[in-house]
């Protein structure tokens, strides 16, 4: 099991700051990615800027990746697992854009499919 360390980000209407057991770390991160639900501690991952250089008195970070993307599979998959293929029908059929063309049902398919994994 890992030790959890204090993760703090704040906004001060111009940029964030970030800081890790109180010590500020905002010039060494490009970006930050918080991964959370609700029966564990966030998992936060941390992405450094291409020429920053972590300093060794901050070793204390327990999960870090470093700018490496999750393989999208398992997620798709789960996502697609999810839908009810009736519903998908339904929406796909109903879509403005769908077009009576060699593949025009299957395109408003995987458009519906990508507004709905975008949350739209």
């Amino acid at each position: 099991m890992t030790t959890p360390h204090r993760f703090q980000m704040t906004f001060d209407g111009r940029a964030y700051a970030v800081a890790v057991n109180g010590r500020d770390v905002s010039d060494q991160v490009a970006a930050v990615d918080v991964h959370a639900n609700p029966h564990d501690l966030p998992r936060v991952v941390l992405h450094l800027r291409p020429t920053g250089t972590w300093p060794a008195e901050l070793d204390v970070l327990a999960r870090v990746e470093f700018g490496v993307p999750a393989e999208p599979g398992a997620a798709a998959a789960a996502f697609l697992d999810a839908l009810d293929p009736l519903e998908v029908e339904r929406a796909a059929l109903a879509r403005p854009d769908l077009e009576n063309v060699p593949g025009g049902g299957t395109a408003a398919v995987l458009r519906q499919l990508t507004e709905w994994a975008r949350g739209a």
